[in-house]
């Protein structure tokens, strides 16, 4: 289906999308900023847990990493994927976008309760909002009505 046909809600939808795959992206560089400038997390967990030795600390700072690296490089692609798949027609877009933003944001939230450093928190609920601004958008009578169309046409 052309994208020159794209409904406004998509078009919009799309650019959301693209703007989370963006904060996705910035949000796995602030960790990579935040581990450069001297680890705000290794700093924020010898407050929260002194009785831990520096093995333990060093531990649980790789662990988090870890995840929270991985959870940025994941938001990344599958936004990227769901703006890609949104402007041609693509109808599991909306419903895995519906649970990729469901998901991210439970986590968003959970996050919230660790103790990592707060920058690092609001840059992963970021994309979670853009996100959720998209699917709203793809889940609109003109973007449903897309959808119907874009799978009838390749039928």
């Amino acid at each position: 289906m052309s994208t020159q046909h794209l409904p406004a809600s998509v078009r919009t939808a799309a650019r959301a999308l693209y703007a989370a795959t963006a904060l996705a992206a910035a949000g796995a560089g602030v960790i990579v900023v935040d581990q450069a400038a001297g680890s705000g997390l290794a700093q924020r967990l010898r407050q929260t847990y002194p009785q831990r030795g520096a093995d333990q600390i060093g531990m649980a700072e790789s662990s988090i990493l870890t995840y929270l690296f991985t959870l940025a490089v994941l938001g990344t692609a599958l936004f990227a994927a769901m703006a890609w798949a949104s402007r041609r027609g693509r109808r599991w877009a909306r419903g895995a976008g519906s649970v990729a933003v469901v998901l991210g944001t439970a986590l968003a939230v959970y996050n919230f309760g660790q103790p990592h450093p707060l920058v690092m928190t609001v840059a992963g609920v970021l994309p979670c909002a853009a996100g959720l601004t998209a699917v709203a958008l793809l889940w609109t009578r003109e973007s449903s009505s897309y959808f119907a169309s874009a799978r009838t046409a390749s039928a």
